[in-house]
């Protein structure tokens, strides 16, 4: 059976190299529990809404699917609201370069804590085994 690699932990080290740079080192995650550190001013998580099979065969073998992520970025103090964009943005960059369009977003959404910015994009694509910018393996 042929299936196509879940490009998880690879959209997550492209993305995560491109976001330190402007959130910090250790400043972003994987997962989808949890908001702002009350210690970090930026922040910005990724984590994977789905992977479902786009293209098929009757023997079960996958020719493509369609890897959809969520990127939340946030963050607080001054210029917060400057700032939340300025991380979406360096996201939104690393995606595309990885071959995502945005779905959904940039949207700025009520947190509950009212100091702390929240922007939340959706990408996703068809993926057929490699990203965009990805050197094959031979």
């Amino acid at each position: 059976m042929i299936t196509v690699d879940n490009p998880v932990s690879k959209v997550y080290s492209i993305w995560s190299a491109a976001v330190e740079n402007k959130v910090g080192k250790g400043n972003y995650s994987m997962s989808q529990s949890g908001t702002l550190a009350s210690n970090k001013t930026k922040y910005a998580r990724i984590f994977m809404m789905g992977n479902p099979t786009r293209d098929g065969d009757l023997e079960g073998d996958e020719c493509s699917t369609i890897p959809a992520f969520q990127v939340d970025s946030f963050a607080k103090g001054t210029k917060a609201l400057s700032e939340v964009y300025a991380i979406d943005d360096v996201s939104h960059k690393a995606m595309v370069g990885m071959g995502f369009r945005r779905s959904y977003g940039p949207e700025l959404l009520e947190n509950s804590d009212s100091t702390i910015k929240r922007v939340v994009s959706r990408y996703s694509r068809v993926y057929t085994g490699q990203l965009l910018g990805e050197k094959v393996s031979s």
